[in-house]
């Protein structure tokens, strides 16, 4: 059965009745949220970087910055790295950069 993890957001599958993760973590009925179907939002964490030409990248994990190739990098892309839109972060630049986030999706109220 799918729950909300409270704590950080995370839709999980625990065992019914014993409240149990795959990976063994065990949580007390009052952690989770069970009303899955109407969550509102969901949370991403991550980092932001930009680039010395402006273009700006969300990564799952920390990035480094490859200076032969000029731009952030994530270990060769492995781990997980999206294009954002430039001006989404106008506060981030390429000299403060990575900056770890917490993105929140919300659906679009219709």
């Amino acid at each position: 059965m799918k729950a909300i993890r409270k704590s950080d957001g995370k839709v999980i599958e625990v065992e019914p009745q014993r409240f149990m993760e795959q990976d063994g973590s065990m949580y007390a009925p009052s952690e989770l949220d069970f009303n899955v179907e109407e969550a509102e939002e969901v949370t991403i964490d991550g980092w932001v970087a930009r680039n010395k030409d402006n273009s700006l990248y969300l990564f799952k994990a920390e990035p480094w910055y490859n200076s032969p190739r000029g731009y952030w990098d994530d270990h060769l892309m492995s781990i997980g790295c999206f294009s954002i839109p430039s001006e989404s972060f106008p506060h981030i630049t390429f000299d403060n950069s990575p900056i770890e986030i917490t993105l929140t999706l919300k659906p679009k109220k219709q």
